[in-house]
């Protein structure tokens, strides 16, 4: 049933509950600037920074441990990987959605952004709270892209995040503000280093097996994720979206990690290609988790 404003009456009977008692205007996507007017429980710490977007930030300095390793600086690996799109700034980004891209009416409610910074890797993480604050959410996403010369990086990517990207761009009549960029995809390089020495090439098989990092209870399997937030969007509690949170968190902290790794590995001989790949699949032991991060993760976003 549609009302007056050809807006299913069901679905945005749902959303007027997000607004305040007091709010006469319609229920429809707005850029106005109203911090905390939504009754949502449970958010990490972080800001409302436009209707319907919440804001959450983390960073993470460059020598924490990380896996088998510790987290360094991803720029060098940027440069040294220039041939598969990467360049030495670089903006990493990994959405969460409520379905496969190719599934109807699918969309992404959560973006990750993950930016090398001299001394620490910063992660920018929007929430969107409802599906009628899209236009806000991909406004407040191209705000925090940088103006200047910079790169995207992504794990399927090209064949997931970005089109649908596009397409919520296209519903919204907007124009996404990295097209054009050079775009590095590290699924491409995971299978070009590791298919065939690695159960799978997806990113949660190389982040335990190459990086050595196994995530804490915390985390939620990304086959769970669109249910979690279907139910935050009939309860309003987002208690249950912090494994969520970290779960985004860990990805692109991960694909930093990887680049940096792969870097190392372009940078051997190829003469000794044998050695670069006994390199990889040698067994270094049980490796670290994600638990160091976990407290950061509940601190920060």
């Amino acid at each position: 049933m549609k009302d007056k404003f050809g807006r299913d009456t069901e679905l945005f009977g749902k959303l007027d509950c997000l607004l305040p008692d007091d709010f006469k205007d319609p229920v429809m996507p707005s850029g106005s600037m109203l911090p905390n007017e939504i009754d949502v429980s449970g958010l990490p710490e972080g800001e409302w920074t436009a209707r319907g977007v919440y804001r959450m930030e983390l960073s993470v300095p460059y020598g924490r441990r990380y896996g088998r390793g510790v987290l360094a600086d991803p720029s060098p690996s940027g440069e040294l990987l220039s041939f598969w799109g990467g360049k030495r700034r670089s903006v990493y980004l990994d959405l969460e959605t409520t379905g496969l891209s190719g599934s109807r009416g699918a969309y992404a409610f959560l973006v990750g952004l993950g930016f090398n910074e001299e001394e620490s890797f910063r992660v920018v993480q929007l929430f969107m709270a409802g599906p009628a604050w899209e236009k806000n959410w991909l406004k407040a996403l191209g705000s925090e892209l940088p103006e200047d010369d910079y790169g995207l990086v992504t794990f399927n990517g090209r064949s997931f995040d970005l089109p649908i990207l596009r397409i919520r761009h296209r519903i919204a009549k907007s124009a996404p503000r990295w097209e054009g960029r050079p775009h590095m995809d590290l699924l491409m390089l995971a299978r070009h280093f590791y298919r065939g020495r690695l159960p799978s090439c997806s990113l949660s098989t190389v982040e335990r097996m190459v990086l050595g990092v196994h995530r804490s209870g915390e985390d939620v399997p990304g086959r769970e994720i669109p249910r979690i937030y279907t139910n935050f969007l009939a309860s309003l509690d987002a208690s249950p979206l912090r494994g969520v949170f970290y779960h985004n968190v860990l990805d692109v902290i991960s694909m930093a990690a990887l680049q940096v790794h792969i870097g190392s590995l372009a940078e051997m001989d190829e003469g000794n290609e044998r050695e670069r790949y006994d390199k990889v699949r040698r067994p270094l032991g049980r490796g670290g988790d994600a638990r160091d991060l976990k407290e950061s993760v509940d601190e920060g976003p």
